[in-house]
């Protein structure tokens, strides 16, 4: 048998972004409050994308996805 997870979800949306599912029982006020945490964070990403010129994003080839080997810089 799998173990108990809580899960919280945006209605009507399925982006990834949108829900989050942590280990154990949680109660509603803990998963609203790491929401609203992680609302913060993504605010803060889209921020430093939104503010970064094309020409300073860093852009490379690596190899392997979890433990990644850099290959080179595109240039």
């Amino acid at each position: 048998m799998s173990s108990k997870m809580t899960r919280i979800r945006v209605p009507g949306n399925r982006n990834s972004d949108t829900g989050y599912l942590d280990w154990g029982e949680r109660t509603r006020a803990e998963m609203i409050e790491i929401m609203r945490h992680r609302a913060a964070h993504l605010r803060a990403a889209a921020d430093a994308i939104d503010s970064t010129s094309d020409e300073n994003f860093e852009v490379d080839i690596v190899r392997g996805s979890i433990v990644q080997h850099h290959v080179r810089r595109v240039p």
